[in-house]
């Protein structure tokens, strides 16, 4: 049933594709901002960015083995992606940290709004550093035929 509905997708929305990486990333976004939400409430003294960063560190793991299956392929072997993912989780870290800190300094706006505009900003940089480092991922003769782009 998996593979069925997979293919019945993969036909429709290609691998490595933004949309597909979206699809994906809003399965680790959700466990990370339901661990960044909570953490506002239950730790509400500390520092946003480090509440951030512990969150995104927390989630990025998971995130690998996510995209990796449902966004990517294996066609990259895991000696090779999950150590290749790690320095482009920190990347992540440091500057979605960063730059949730200088938004809730700068602008008198709703944090968790905020957080998400921030979220949406990184998602994108992530997927073009995923795609084109940790997975290197190019379209291949397998491609389906109703996606030629994939």
């Amino acid at each position: 049933m998996t593979t069925d509905a997979l293919s019945w997708l993969d036909e429709r929305v290609p691998r490595g594709s933004l949309v597909r990486f979206g699809l994906g990333g809003s399965i680790n976004s959700l466990a990370f901002y339901a661990c960044w939400a909570v953490m506002l409430v239950t730790l509400s003294w500390i520092d946003v960015r480090l509440l951030w960063a512990v969150a995104w560190g927390a989630t990025s793991i998971m995130a690998h083995f996510v995209h990796r299956w449902f966004t990517f392929d294996n066609r990259k072997p895991m000696t090779w992606t999950l150590p290749t993912a790690i320095p482009v989780s920190i990347i992540g870290l440091v500057g979605s940290s960063l730059t949730i800190g200088w938004l809730d300094e700068h602008l008198a706006f709703d944090l968790r709004l905020l957080g998400l505009v921030n979220l949406l900003l990184w998602g994108v940089i992530v997927w073009l550093m995923m795609r084109w480092l940790v997975f290197q991922y190019k379209p291949t003769a397998h491609a389906s035929p109703t996606h030629p782009a994939e």
